[in-house]
């Protein structure tokens, strides 16, 4: 495949350089977690650095069998199909940036609804600790495949300019890390910001297991899509975050935190005793169940709720 005009794009090549930026700062972060306050799990970040590597690992393969596959090669290739182009004026960037929020919106939601998508992303949810390598833990399907399309080809095909998509990839990808400062170093909440932008405290919501928190806070730039959505919930002093998933696992095991959802997933697939079942299983959010009690966020939400309002009569 050609070079693209897009690839050479300020913004395109000094990317790499933030990366490592944050790289280099989360081996500082573990530096000071670790030596100074003891209380870094050495065996979570073994794991997010073996996940890192095998990502890039299978990110080489890809290019070598297929050839360069990236969000914004998908995105210029979406742009070439789209039966509109809303452009770059002011109105463009408005547009660009709205749907660029929905879309991210809309793919984590999936993520966390939908169980088949789930066992891609629950990899970053696996970590019983919040830290910057957490924000660089993401199962390999996620990366390479899932968030290409939903955040390069889907918006190129809603008329979103290319250019718009690769300035938000390159906003997304460094406030997106940073929102997974650790919470031993990084204690304040971010003042004004807190109004308007997706900062660590909200996000360190997301990562919790709380019930209260679970499937909240989807955006990872703005506030604006889970203000649209009713997913915004706020860090309440009261309730503090735990981080993690709610199934057992060793957050030390790289096969465990990146392919044990799967395993649980086939288990279920294997029993399952009708269609129903089957796609209910791979189709139906983490916790569903053809009969029974179900486990789901929502249905854990709704029983709260009910025994929180029994105490209170």
């Amino acid at each position: 495949m050609d070079t693209l005009p897009i690839e050479s794009l300020p913004l395109v090549k000094i990317l790499p350089l933030f990366v490592l930026a944050l790289f280099i700062y989360g081996l500082a972060e573990l530096s000071f977690v670790h030596f100074r306050q003891r209380k870094a799990k050495l065996g979570e970040y073994g794991m997010s650095l073996k996940g890192l590597g095998f990502t890039g690992l299978v990110g080489v393969l890809v290019e070598f069998v297929v050839g360069p596959f990236s969000k914004l090669l998908l995105a210029v290739w979406g742009a070439s199909l789209s039966p509109f182009d809303a452009g770059l004026t002011p109105v463009g960037w408005f547009y660009g940036f709205f749907i660029y929020e929905m879309s991210y919106w809309v793919q984590h939601w999936l993520a966390h609804k939908v169980r088949l998508l789930w066992c891609l992303h629950s990899p970053h949810h696996a970590p019983q600790s919040m830290n910057l390598f957490v924000g660089f833990n993401h199962s390999f399907l996620e990366i390479i495949f899932y968030m290409p399309i939903t955040l390069g080809l889907v918006p190129a095909l809603l008329g979103v300019d290319p250019i718009i998509i690769a300035v938000f990839t390159f906003v997304d990808v460094v406030w997106g890390n940073l929102l997974h400062l650790s919470d031993k170093v990084v204690t304040r909440r971010w003042g004004p910001l807190e109004r308007f932008m997706q900062t660590p405290s909200y996000h360190r919501v997301h990562h919790a297991q709380n019930v209260k928190y679970m499937d909240t806070n989807y955006n990872s730039i703005t506030l604006l899509g889970d203000w649209l959505m009713g997913t915004l919930q706020p860090l309440q002093a009261q309730e503090p975050v735990k981080y993690g998933i709610t199934r057992e696992v060793n957050t030390s095991s790289f096969l465990d935190v990146h392919f044990g959802e799967f395993t649980l997933l086939w288990s279920d697939l294997r029993s399952a005793g009708n269609l129903r079942a089957f796609f209910g299983y791979l189709l139906c959010p983490p916790g569903w169940s053809p009969e029974g009690e179900q486990q789901t966020a929502a249905a854990l939400k709704k029983r709260a709720v009910i025994t929180r309002e029994g105490t209170r009569a």
